[in-house]
């Protein structure tokens, strides 16, 4: 993702205004008193809000439009300098991210269907999904097995290509409809997940 360079100046005025978030994600300490430790802390809050983003991947998530070049002294060398670099998030991308707006593709399992696999859909929560399907009737629930988070409006065609892929071992209704089920081994189901949703993965595979 490309970065506009902001001067520390501007950064730390837009900062006081309420427009930006700065984070820095670097894990040692420095001695300037430049970099401000409330930077670490916000990098870490938003780990918190976005557990399922790997933090190799947050800046991406929360679209970190700027990047801010801060010197530093080196201690071993009179006169020179290094750069560390922290990052902005303009705080109205940052509200609409922590909103979430992310979708999974999962697969679930049903001990009283113990060859097949669901492999759907959705924008909510997965374990909130299951509940839904599970309804008061249902002997046999369906169990969230894994899940892949991934770009909104991304799942659907994830889902797509999944299902043609495995159509061979699709288990159709009696009236012949098309559904979400298939005799299929969950890790190989997911492996397919994993591979076809790659370009729109944001975070690491989730685990139930």
């Amino acid at each position: 993702m490309y970065r506009e360079k902001l001067d520390l100046k501007t950064a730390l005025e837009w900062e006081s205004e309420g427009k930006i978030t700065i984070i820095d994600r670097s894990k040692t300490k420095t001695g300037s008193g430049i970099l401000n430790q409330s930077w670490k802390d916000n990098f870490q809050a938003l780990q918190t809000k976005a557990t399922h983003i790997s933090p190799e991947l947050l800046l991406n998530y929360f679209s970190a439009r700027y990047v801010i070049e801060i010197p530093e002294k080196d201690p071993s060398s009179e006169g020179k300098f290094s750069w560390t670099y922290v990052y902005a998030i303009e705080n109205k991308n940052l509200v609409l991210r922590i909103k979430n707006d992310t979708e999974y593709v999962y697969v679930m399992v049903n001990p009283g269907y113990p060859d097949l696999v669901k492999i759907g859909v959705t924008t909510q929560d997965v374990l909130s999904r299951a509940k839904g399907i599970n309804t008061a009737g249902t002997v046999f629930e369906w169990v969230p097995k894994f899940a892949l988070p991934v770009l909104p409006k991304t799942a659907f065609k994830i889902e797509q290509q999944v299902h043609q892929f495995f159509s061979i071992v699709r288990v159709s209704s009696d009236r012949g409809g098309e559904r979400e089920f298939f005799k299929l081994d969950p890790l190989t189901a997911f492996d397919k997940i994993r591979e076809v949703g790659a370009l729109f993965s944001v975070g690491s595979p989730v685990y139930y």
